[in-house]
């Protein structure tokens, strides 16, 4: 029996010799192994293999869908541009809604860079109409129009009387 079995069987431990790599064989061990996992997970997706086919079923026909928001009636006054009076009755629309008594809902057109606001003035009538301004702001300078703005019963608005002030 050798020196060292016999250091064993008393349950002590026997001395190696140094190895300056020993630690290192475990880390290269997973890092081999993580590599060939991810290699497997991947599989054929990263040859390049892709089914570009779209699949049409033709069961349902595709339908337009319309993503407009209910403008109120008028034509915009004089000297204020039509892309822009859309902008600003649609901030009238929400102005109108709000519960508040004189909101002044701000409004911009991106494409022209007019701004300004849409203000609803003085309380409901009679006639379920309210007066308003809006205020536009664009190249040509300051403008402000008023008028009157009229509730249907079928949720849309009609504007009348609109001109800018001070023309008559």
């Amino acid at each position: 029996m050798s020196p060292h079995s016999e250091l064993v069987r008393r349950g002590q431990d026997i001395k190696r010799p140094y190895r300056p790599n020993a630690g290192a064989l475990p880390a290269v061990r997973v890092m081999l192994t993580t590599g060939v996992l991810s290699l497997a997970v991947a599989g054929c997706g990263s040859l390049g293999l892709r089914d570009d086919d779209t699949l049409i079923t033709g069961s349902i026909k595709p339908q337009p869908v319309s993503l407009t928001v209910p403008v109120p009636h008028g034509a915009p006054p004089e000297g204020i541009a039509a892309a822009d009076w859309a902008q600003a009755k649609l901030a009238l629309d929400t102005a109108l809604d709000s519960k508040e008594t004189a909101p002044s809902i701000p409004w911009e057109n991106r494409e022209t860079g007019a701004r300004g606001t849409a203000t609803p003035v003085g309380g409901l009538k009679d006639n379920k109409c309210r007066d308003f301004r809006i205020g536009v702001v664009d190249a040509k300078g300051e403008h402000w129009a008023q008028g009157e703005a009229c509730r249907d019963g079928k949720g849309g608005t009609t504007l009348s009387g609109v001109r800018l002030l001070g023309q008559a």
